[in-house]
């Protein structure tokens, strides 16, 4: 018995984490706040969704022609439905990249597997759903390709909505390997369990 709960201590799938998990989780706790604060600010000063549809006319108009239509057709005539629905996820998305990383900070190795599945779950979730609100805010924006050298020597080299799917891309792509791995490891214990029962 000792020798399972040693081992469960030194994996890091099950333990704390190391120096190079704390950093990937420091990142998505910046992007959950990014994500947490824009969504909240929609909320409290209200009014996005009633103006979504003026917003969009206004800014899309150097947008990709397949964008555009999708927007002429489809989201400004439900502007304040898709404006309810963009507040209320990059508020959730926010919660989600800040709230697992805490837990897997401070909890990480008290929680279950299954816990701690739910919690990989969750950040991969809201990494692609984040990672789709980027790319859509980009596109909606008429903005240019990442790839194109700004036009004018005081603009960024990439703006954020660039930065962000690429970056939700990597931690929703570690959080999946990671609960496969987990779950992997889980079944492995539970074999094992039963040979010793045996």
């Amino acid at each position: 018995m000792n020798a399972r709960i040693g081992n469960r201590a030194a994996d890091p799938l099950r333990g704390k984490p190391g120096l190079p998990a704390i950093g990937l989780l420091a990142v998505t706790m910046v992007i959950g706040y990014e994500w947490f604060v824009s969504g909240l600010v929609k909320f409290v000063r209200g009014g996005f969704p009633a103006g979504l549809a003026d917003e969009l006319r206004e800014k899309s108009e150097g947008t990709v022609g397949w964008y555009a239509s999708f927007l002429d057709s489809t989201v400004i005539p439900n502007a304040r439905l898709f404006g309810y629905l963009i507040e209320t996820s990059e508020l959730l998305a926010g919660v989600a990249l800040i709230a697992g990383p805490l837990i897997w900070l401070l909890a990480w190795d008290r929680i279950s597997d299954r816990a701690r599945l739910a919690v990989l779950f969750l950040i991969a979730a809201a990494a692609i759903g984040g990672t789709f609100l980027a790319v859509n805010l980009h596109l909606a924006n008429g903005a240019a390709h990442p790839w194109l050298i700004p036009g004018d020597a005081f603009d960024e080299g990439i703006d954020l909505d660039s930065v962000l799917p690429a970056m939700q891309m990597v931690i929703a792509t570690v959080s999946i390997v990671l609960m496969l791995r987990l779950r992997r490891n889980g079944a492995d214990d539970g074999r094992r369990a039963s040979r010793r029962r045996r």
